[in-house]
């Protein structure tokens, strides 16, 4: 005979079963973490789809200009900053984006 047998004979019981929780938790820090870290989650899904939809239509933007542009961009660099380095006036740039949300969206 275990020791575990022995509790259950003076006892008359299973000493291991302890009430169950019902509901969820109270902790409001926890659930509020919980509530952003679903959210962001969802935003990081739709942001990852716009991404996918924009590398999908690279292909069709035509003139190394546009593309040198484009990539610029993806790499996340201002308008202000591609102007400076490629020697343009922000005007232009923001020209050529428009032109090739043009081109993308054929």
């Amino acid at each position: 005979m275990n020791i575990f047998d022995l509790v259950v004979a003076i006892v008359g019981e299973d000493p291991v079963t302890l009430p169950k929780a019902s509901g969820g938790t109270s902790d409001q820090v926890y659930t509020e973490v919980q509530h952003r870290v679903y959210s962001l989650n969802y935003r990081i899904k739709e942001y990852e789809q716009k991404i996918a939809e924009v590398h999908n239509r690279i292909p069709f933007v035509e003139g190394d200009r546009e593309v040198e542009v484009l990539h610029r961009l993806l790499d996340g660099n201002s308008m202000r900053s591609i102007g400076k380095q490629m020697r343009l006036s922000s005007m232009t740039i923001f020209r050529v984006r428009k032109y090739i949300l043009s081109q993308m969206m054929k």
